[in-house]
This record gives C-alpha cells, structure tokens and sequence, in this order.
C-alpha cells in the first residue's frame, strides 16, 4: 500500500471520529472527539510530506484536548505562541498560511466556553482547510472538511432547535 493511500485512510478515520464529535451536544465532549480527530489528520499530512500542516494539526490535537477541560486565557496565548512558532519552523509555501489562519482561528474558538462559539469558529476553519487540501491535493480531506462543515452546521441547527423548543 502506497503512503499516499494509507495517508487517505488516516483521512477517512478522521472524517468518522469528527463527524460523530460534532453530534455531541457539551463542548468537552465535542473538544475531545476533536482531538482523536487531529491526531489521524496529523498523520495524514505527515505522511503526505506536509509537515508544516502536521505540525499545526498536532498543536491543534493538543489544544482540543486542554481546551476540553479549561477556558483560562492564559492557555489560549500559550497555544497561539506555540502555533506562531511551529509556522516559523515549518514553513515552506503560502499554502501553509491558510493552515496557519484556521489554527488561530481555531485556537480562539476553542477557548470559548459558549458552544455555538466554538461550532462557528469551526466552521470557518472547516473552508480555510477544505481549500488548503484543494491545493495539496487530498481528496479524502477535501471531502472530509466539507462532510465536517455539514455535520458541523447540522449538530448547531439539531441543539438549536432543542434548546428553542425547550423554552
């Protein structure tokens, strides 16, 4: 099996784990099926050869996973300076500020105790990576950002929905 087909497999584990993370309802819980998440997607692109992707990916495993248990800012600055710096060690083409700004993005959302917050802030990094893999070419990826962006915005409107018909 070639790494290109093992790294779409990794892909599609991550699309499995992520689309189930976003039908969770508590933002701990949603956090910590993200972090599985990244770690596959980590994998994926390391095995693509784009390390500055599986670098950010990797901080971003571990930010879902601290976020899934604290909202202190202090920790969020932390996780944004430990973005910046992996950028700057890893960068190697404008693709990688795409990847950069849904790290931020990310890392800002998933330090928000309000769980529509956060689905927003996922959202919009959910199109800054469906067109990063666009351009380093990883169908599964591609498919997956899009999937999540959809399972995303249907677990927001489904607790919606329940939060409204409950008042």
């Amino acid at each position: 099996m070639s790494l290109f087909v093992f790294s779409q497999i990794l892909a599609a584990c991550t699309l499995a784990i992520g689309m189930a993370a976003f039908q969770f309802r508590e933002r701990r819980h949603i956090l910590r099926g993200w972090f599985l998440a990244a770690l596959f997607a980590a994998a994926h692109f390391l095995l693509l050869g784009n390390i500055e992707a599986a670098m950010l990916v990797t901080i971003t495993a571990l930010r879902f996973l601290v976020s899934s248990f604290t909202t202190r800012s202090w920790l969020m600055y932390l996780f944004l300076g430990l973005t910046l710096a992996g950028f700057a060690v890893t960068y190697d083409s404008p693709v990688s500020l795409l990847a950069l700004a849904a790290t931020i993005i990310g890392t800002i959302g998933s330090f928000r105790q309000n769980e529509t917050a956060i689905r927003f802030a996922m959202m919009t990094t959910e199109v800054l990576w469906a067109i990063h893999n666009i351009i380093v070419w990883s169908p599964v990826a591609i498919a997956m950002e899009l999937l999540f962006f959809a399972s995303n915005l249907l677990g927001y409107l489904r607790h919606r929905s329940t939060s409204e018909s409950a008042l």
